[in-house]
C-alpha cells in the first residue's frame, strides 16, 4: 500500500514538474475601444475604452486586471447629457490556436463600474461581460454581452447591451 501511494505521488509530481517547465508565463497588454449597444428595459448606448494589463500563460489562457472608461450617451432625456463610469474588472481569456497568428478565443469580464460623473456619483454595481472573439497578431476584435448593475441606496437596476471592440494586443 505505502508503495502504491508513493509511486503514485512520484508519478503526479513528476508530471506536474515536467508540464511547469513547458509552461511560459509572460507579460501581455491590450487597448480596446468599443461600442456597446443598449438592450432591454434600461437599454443605453455606451462608448467603451479599455485596457487590460496581465499575463499570458500558455497558447491557450491569459488573464489580467482590467480599467476603463464607459461614456453613457444620453443617459438621461436632456440632449447632450452622459455619464460616465469607470469600469474596474478581472479579464480572462481562453484561445483556440489556430496558427502562429490566428487565434479564436472566449473572454470573460467580471467587477466593478464606480460611476465616476455627477449624476451617477455615488451609484455602481457588479458587472460582467462575456464574449467571444478572434485575434490576429496584434489585433483583436470581439462581440460580447455587457451588463452593468446600477444601484445607490438598494435600489437599483442592470444596464444590459451587446458590445462590439477591437483591440491592440502588445
Amino acid at each position: 500500500m505505502k508503495k502504491t501511494i508513493f509511486a503514485l505521488v512520484l508519478a503526479f509530481s513528476s508530471f506536474f514538474s515536467g508540464t511547469a517547465q513547458d509552461v511560459s508565463v509572460k507579460y501581455q497588454g491590450e487597448v480596446d475601444l468599443g461600442y456597446s449597444v443598449g438592450v432591454g428595459t434600461f437599454s443605453q448606448g455606451r462608448v467603451n475604452l479599455h485596457t487590460v494589463q496581465g499575463v499570458k500563460i500558455s497558447d491557450y489562457f491569459s488573464t489580467g486586471l482590467g480599467l476603463g472608461l464607459d461614456y453613457y450617451h444620453d443617459l438621461y432625456s436632456n440632449v447632450g447629457s452622459g455619464e460616465l463610469f469607470i469600469p474596474i474588472f478581472l479579464n480572462m481569456k481562453g484561445y483556440i490556436p489556430v496558427t502562429s497568428k490566428l487565434s479564436p478565443f472566449v473572454s470573460l469580464d467580471l467587477g466593478y463600474g464606480i460611476g465616476a460623473t455627477e449624476g451617477v456619483s455615488g451609484c455602481g454595481g457588479f458587472l460582467w461581460s462575456p464574449s467571444i472573439g478572434v485575434r490576429y497578431s496584434h489585433f483583436q476584435f470581439q462581440i460580447g454581452y455587457t451588463s452593468q448593475r446600477i444601484s445607490e441606496s438598494g435600489i437599483g437596476f442592470n444596464m444590459d447591451a451587446v458590445q462590439f471592440k477591437i483591440g491592440f494586443v502588445f
